[in-house]
């Protein structure tokens, strides 16, 4: 993936945690509040992960460890701050930003998708975080506004916001021990070995991929990035398309912190032997024309 495709990315990344901000202060949840911390966390992981540039698995692992276990305090502080404040109940004006988000994640994948298929090059996706885990979190935080609402009919329901914020807090806590988990794994390169026939393996089953071209899987100490490169079958509709990329993407991030799905033009050989054979043939024209010329004013 190129820099500029991951700024697009990390910029709407932005943009979907200052509605969530700006949405959880004015609807008074915990539980979205808590769903920006983990937000923040795997940019910041995913940063590290794309700035890896070659393998490392002994040298970054300390660094990656305490990393880990810095987001676990920070999570715990946060469960232990939502116990402590006053509790106000959530407004149902989170909703909306909800769906605001939700929209805007969809259409980026939707465009990015689509342009680089159109084009038959690019990048077809790019995910720092798995589908059905966001999707998790926002049923969570529906689910604390909503039956805080029914405090009327039980009053041990007004903390199911606070309930909420510890859930979306122990998905955080668990993203950080798995990168803690990693960062004491010695044998990285045997395992990476071992994961690209896993998901050569997985990914060739998919019958909308022609081939494989490449993929590339970086450690940063227990930050891992996962680059796949591929040539798809002609003739792929877009809803079925945008299912491929998101599947794949999950898949992907099971093993790694940040995938990158990457579609690579079909270059016709016939083509190519054509083009050479053509600059071969001007090349040699050229020499011919150098050399008469040489020896004509040789002869004057």
């Amino acid at each position: 993936m190129k820099k500029k495709d991951y700024n697009g990315y990390l910029i709407m990344d932005f943009i979907i945690i200052g509605l969530k901000l700006l949405a959880g202060l004015l609807g008074h949840s915990l539980a979205l509040l808590a769903t920006i911390l983990f937000d923040v966390v795997v940019i910041i992981t995913s940063f590290i992960a794309f700035r890896s540039k070659e393998k490392t698995t002994r040298g970054r692992m300390v660094g990656t460890a305490f990393y880990s276990f810095i987001v676990c305090l920070l999570s715990i502080l946060y469960v232990f701050i939502t116990f402590k404040i006053k509790i106000m109940k959530p407004s149902l004006l989170i909703l909306i930003f909800l769906l605001l988000c939700l929209v805007l994640n969809y259409v980026t994948t939707v465009y990015k998708s689509n342009v680089s298929y159109s084009k038959k090059e690019g990048i077809l996706g790019g995910s720092n975080k798995n589908s059905s885990v966001n999707i998790i979190m926002y049923i969570v935080v529906l689910a604390s506004v909503i039956i805080s609402k029914w405090e009327s009919l039980w009053k041990q329901l007004r903390y199911a916001d606070r309930i909420g914020a510890t859930i979306i807090s122990l998905f955080t806590i668990y993203y950080a021990l798995r990168i803690l988990v990693r960062s004491f794994k010695f044998l990285e390169e045997e395992l990476e070995e071992k994961l690209n026939g896993v998901i050569t393996e997985e990914v060739n089953k998919c019958k909308e991929v022609k081939n494989i071209t490449k993929i590339n899987i970086l450690s940063n100490g227990g930050i891992r990035k996962i680059d796949i490169d591929l040539k798809l079958q002609p003739g792929i509709g877009l809803t079925d398309l945008i299912t491929f990329v998101v599947t794949l993407e999950d898949f992907l991030l099971k093993y790694c912190d940040f995938a990158s799905v990457n579609l690579v033009k079909h270059v016709n050989r016939s083509g190519a032997r054509k083009n050479a054979r053509n600059s071969g043939s001007t090349n040699g024209k050229k020499s011919t024309k150098k050399k008469s010329t040489k020896s004509k004013s040789k002869k004057r």
